[in-house]
């Protein structure tokens, strides 16, 4: 069976920061030999910046998936507004879609920010919201950082209550894996 090719595009939480791409959720799940999985992090970015780069980072790659996963910074940027951020995604699915690229929109994990997290929160709604609408693929990276029992984030999984620490990472991996195992019908 041939692997998938999949590219992850994103920011700090597809990079690994702060270990770096050896302990990102992308090299773990990269563990499963049905996938060929590209990690295309960059610390800080914001979603019009990787719309800026999709050619070169997702197109050059020639993928048959692409996960989006980005938000996080665009939530702390003031000046960066929820349309700004959804307008980026949008013209990231067209490229996608006009490359005959499957996507996949990628929920950010909560943060321990009173102001930026509400924020985050409603941009992963929208999220949602265009994943219905157009047909694109959603991984819920959110859920499993929340813990059911207090419906708070769980701070036992982050180094610094934005970036996940290495279980945090595994677990994202785990994640990933099993939506990828499904949504490729690999099991």
């Amino acid at each position: 069976m041939k692997r998938k090719k999949i590219v992850c595009l994103g920011d700090s939480l597809t990079y690994g920061f702060p270990y770096g791409p050896q302990a990102s959720w992308v090299t773990h799940a990269a563990k499963n030999d049905n996938f060929d999985l590209g990690n295309a992090g960059i610390n800080g970015d914001i979603m019009e910046g990787m719309a800026a780069r999709f050619d070169r980072d997702v197109l050059g790659k020639k993928p048959q998936a692409v996960i989006i996963l980005g938000g996080t910074n665009d939530a702390f940027c003031g000046d960066i507004t929820i349309p700004m951020t959804v307008l980026s995604l949008r013209k990231m699915l067209g490229y996608a879609a006009d490359h005959h690229i499957v996507p996949v929109i990628g929920l950010p994990i909560p943060i321990d920010d009173t102001w930026a997290d509400p924020k985050l929160e409603r941009l992963c709604q929208e999220y949602c919201q265009i994943s219905a609408a157009c047909g694109a693929l959603l991984l819920d990276f959110r859920r499993a950082f929340i813990d059911p029992e207090t419906g708070k984030m769980n701070d036992k999984l982050y180094v610094d209550g934005v970036h996940p620490n290495l279980p945090g990472y595994r677990v994202m991996g785990e994640v990933a894996t099993c939506f990828l195992m499904a949504a490729f019908d690999c099991g």
